[in-house]
């Protein structure tokens, strides 16, 4: 019998790399002055502007949509570089960057091998319209802080109870992939187990740890291969 019989997926820096599509983002904003330094300093106070935007919501139980989080960080950084740009062209691009990022080399293999195997969802702190729609090519349900108002891991951990409502499943039933503390830490407090998928070698410092950790997507099925065998233990 498997251990697992759902198999839920974060999108960004699990299944497709954003960090490609970076210079793109930054090139319409800071036209003769781009250079991939600044782009990667500018990249990072908008993440952190969204991070901190985000966490704020969290803690007041409230919630602002990626599109408005990002608008307010774009119309800081036009103002605080004096950049001559529209805020939402800025959040527009942003977009459609989001949408074009390239799958890691690893993803179309395990999203077919997985698909044929489990059944199968996409859990993302996102609105829908920043998503790579190559997901619709599978049976894959799509669950988005967009269309529950809701944020993994906030107060409510409406994301992840929702994935359980919806499949009716145990939660230890579930096995959620993905890169961020979010992914590992609301999956938790939902009793669904977890795996951080550290494809760039982090250190993880939070109390509650992951129950696997893989560096790449291939690892990931080994586990599920292993965790599908007679005698396998769970490690948690």
């Amino acid at each position: 019998m498997q251990s697992f019989k759902i198999i839920s997926l974060d999108m960004f820096q699990t299944l497709v790399n954003i960090q490609g599509r970076r210079a793109e983002v930054w090139k319409p904003l800071l036209k003769q002055e781009f250079s991939e330094a600044r782009s990667l300093e500018l990249g990072s106070q908008l993440l952190k502007g969204y991070y901190t935007a985000a966490s704020a919501a969290r803690e007041a139980g409230t919630f602002i949509s990626s599109r408005e989080i990002y608008y307010i960080g774009f119309q800081s950084i036009l103002q605080k570089y004096g950049l001559d740009y529209d805020s939402t062209q800025a959040v527009e691009n942003l977009f459609a960057q989001h949408r074009l990022s390239e799958m890691y080399a690893d993803t179309l293999a395990f999203l077919e091998r997985i698909c044929e195997e489990y059944q199968v969802c996409i859990v993302s702190d996102t609105d829908e319209l920043m998503l790579p729609d190559f997901y619709k090519n599978y049976p894959i349900t799509l669950f988005t802080s967009e269309a529950y108002q809701s944020y993994k891991n906030d107060s409510r951990n409406r994301m992840f109870t929702e994935v359980i409502a919806h499949y009716g499943v145990e939660p230890g039933q579930i096995l959620h992939i993905g890169d961020s503390a979010a992914d590992v830490l609301g999956a938790a407090r939902a009793g669904i187990r977890s795996c951080w998928l550290n494809r760039e070698g982090h250190h993880w410092d939070h109390e509650i740890k992951p129950d696997y950790t893989a560096e790449t997507l291939d690892e990931v099925y080994e586990l599920l291969s292993a965790a599908s065998s007679p005698g396998f233990i769970n490690q948690s």
